[in-house]
């Protein structure tokens, strides 16, 4: 299931090179994958791989919502006659019937297996990114894209894609350098490869070096700034180095322009929109209106439910819109898929719930305790479901608690922390300054959150 570069449908098109443009969408994050893959199945319905691609893109949806169509896609592959799925497509098939049954850490253990008995194969390369990344496996997003880049050279279709992933990797295990040579040569491959370009852009905003990460991306536009998957995403990573340049107006006019907030948003878009929102109520800023916005939007996007990094982001944007009734309903609701999951009650256990918590401390002015609660689970940012870039709101909620409940001792030694990892940082710098100063001001009253009703779940 090696990709390639064509992205267009090509007319009377084999099945297989209508696949090998899906799995090129699917890499480069142009176009949609998904909708193409159903048309191609509706065209040839006992086109075994296609039902594999479909599998996968509803695997790595990570959704409650997606299962309905991956048990209908697995009815109709696995009925298909003796013969008309290879060995390896019937273990892609098998993958994913363990993600339908909940054995979520079984599915992507059974993707990675595929990967690594078969190198070119990079849908399930694929797929075992994306579950590295879900469960925090920060070395297995290098390791295991750095044991199959042996078996390709730059002859090969889809190298720039397998460049894509081991670029994003290095940059997760804060290899930067590594990270923006490999990401650059990706492009140079595929020019349009957003993965790639985002694989740099982390690698840069990692590092604190604001001014370059909104450079690369102006300079690069063209190549994610139509990714329906990468855009807003990208478009978040670019406001984030504009907050850390202090140039508030220009992240707000991306988030108003840029992330939307719309019923249609889709759970990512939300992601970003929120974690923007919540760094913005860190400093202070009035985006109460904005709130309003994200949260109706949440309230009904489908339920997630195999993903508590998106619950958590939801459960930022009800804490800071003060709708507590949502955000504990939700809390509810995360308990339960545990529940029903049981791969997923760790992470909710020991990373997921203990940040609502804080974030609903936070909310309710007790800054105190949301400090005790996240000093408890130091490392849980390890272990959240996402990048570290993204997982750096842990930290920063962190810090400006302490600051806010006036334990500068702590929060000079978070700073000193950040500045270590982040050295070109101006926001770092910021941070310094009012360790330095020791602000006495009322910090209580200063930022607050929308309503004064929180309670902790």
């Amino acid at each position: 299931m090696c990709s390639t570069h064509r992205l267009h449908a090509r007319p009377h098109a084999r099945p297989q090179d209508t696949l090998a443009d899906l799995l090129a969408m699917l890499h480069t994050g142009q176009g949609d994958a998904l909708a193409g893959t159903q048309a191609l199945l509706w065209a040839h319905p006992g086109f075994a791989p296609g039902h594999c691609l479909h599998a996968a893109l509803l695997v790595m949806a990570g959704s409650e919502d997606a299962l309905p169509a991956l048990a209908r896609t697995l009815h109709i592959a696995e009925a298909l006659p003796p013969g008309a799925a290879s060995e390896r497509e019937r273990r892609h098939l098998a993958a994913a019937r363990a993600w339908l049954e909940r054995d979520l850490k079984e599915a992507l253990q059974r993707y990675g297996e595929i990967a690594a008995d078969d190198p070119l194969d990079t849908l399930a390369l694929r797929v075992a990114h994306f579950g590295d990344l879900q469960w925090g496996r920060t070395a297995q997003l290098r390791d295991r894209i750095a044991a199959a880049l042996p078996h390709w050279h730059e002859r090969m279709p889809g190298y720039g894609h397998v460049l894509g992933m081991y670029a994003f990797g290095l940059a997760e295990n804060g290899e930067h350098a590594g990270a923006t040579a490999v990401g650059r040569r990706a492009l140079a491959f595929d020019r349009r490869n957003a993965g790639a370009v985002h694989a740099v852009a982390h690698a840069l905003d990692m590092q604190g070096r604001s001014v370059d990460g909104i450079a690369w991306l102006q300079a690069r536009a063209s190549a994610w700034t139509t990714s329906g998957s990468y855009a807003p995403h990208l478009w978040w990573h670019q406001a984030l180095c504009h907050l850390d340049l202090d140039d508030v107006a220009a992240a707000l006019r991306i988030l108003d322009a840029r992330l939307p907030a719309g019923a249609r948003a889709g759970a990512p878009a939300l992601v970003d929109a929120s974690a923007l929102l919540w760094r913005l109520q860190l400093r202070g800023i009035d985006v109460a209106e904005r709130w309003q916005r994200v949260a109706s939007a949440w309230a009904v996007t489908p339920e997630r439910g195999l993903r508590p990094f998106n619950d958590t982001h939801a459960i930022l944007a009800y804490v800071g819109a003060g709708r507590i009734g949502h955000a504990q309903w939700l809390m509810t609701a995360l308990r339960a898929s545990a529940e029903r999951t049981q791969d997923l009650q760790g992470l909710v256990a020991h990373a997921a719930l203990p940040v609502c918590e804080a974030v609903m401390r936070f909310g309710a002015g007790d800054h105190a305790a949301a400090v005790e609660c996240l000093l408890q689970h130091r490392h849980l940012a390890q272990h959240c479901g996402g990048s570290r870039a993204q997982c750096d709101l842990v930290q920063q909620t962190l810090l400006e608690a302490a600051m806010r409940d006036g334990q500068w001792e702590l929060a000079r030694s978070l700073t000193e922390e950040r500045i270590a990892a982040r050295p070109y940082s101006e926001m770092n710098r910021r941070l310094m300054a009012r360790c330095e100063a020791r602000e006495q001001r009322p910090l209580r009253q200063a930022g607050r959150f929308v309503g004064s009703a929180y309670a902790c779940a």
